[in-house]
């Protein structure tokens, strides 16, 4: 079964087990499973996915600044053009953020994100989990005021 689409993603929410879509996604088609382990570790609150405009996160832009050899930023941009590419035909999957110590992290999704931004699309589908009951708090408030829009 291929997970990593926001159409799956949103079927896994409809049904309340966002946290169960996460971790199907990041073991498989996300290939992320240092962050499937790391969400297991205590318990975490997740939201959405909602669609939201994403030049509010503040991220970085561009090649993450630990990407310090050419090989490594240049495979990093061939990830970009091949999903700005096939933008078109693609569902893609919700970026997932983590929002803790008063700043949003794209914890997976960073090459989404910047060829998103590439292509100037503002807002795009996004899961977010928090730690915390404050910073949960903080999550509603910002999406109150975000005007979230479904996806």
């Amino acid at each position: 079964m291929i997970y990593g689409t926001a159409g799956c993603a949103m079927e896994y929410a409809r049904r309340g087990a966002i946290h169960e879509w996460l971790q199907l996604f990041l073991r498989n088609d996300g290939k992320n499973v240092v962050l499937a382990d790391g969400l297991l570790l205590e318990p975490r609150v997740y939201t959405g996915p909602v669609a939201v405009d994403i030049t509010r996160f503040g991220i970085e832009e561009g090649a993450p600044s630990y990407l310090t050899e050419l090989d490594e930023k240049a495979r990093f941009f061939s990830i970009v053009e091949s999903m700005t590419a096939c933008y078109s035909k693609w569902d893609m999957p919700p970026l997932i953020v983590n929002y803790a110590d008063g700043k949003f992290a794209i914890n997976d999704g960073r090459h989404r994100n910047v060829a998103l931004r590439r292509m100037n699309i503002t807002h795009a589908p996004v899961v977010f989990w928090t730690s915390s009951e404050a910073d949960q708090r903080y999550i509603s408030e910002y999406l109150s005021e975000e005007g979230m829009e479904d996806i």
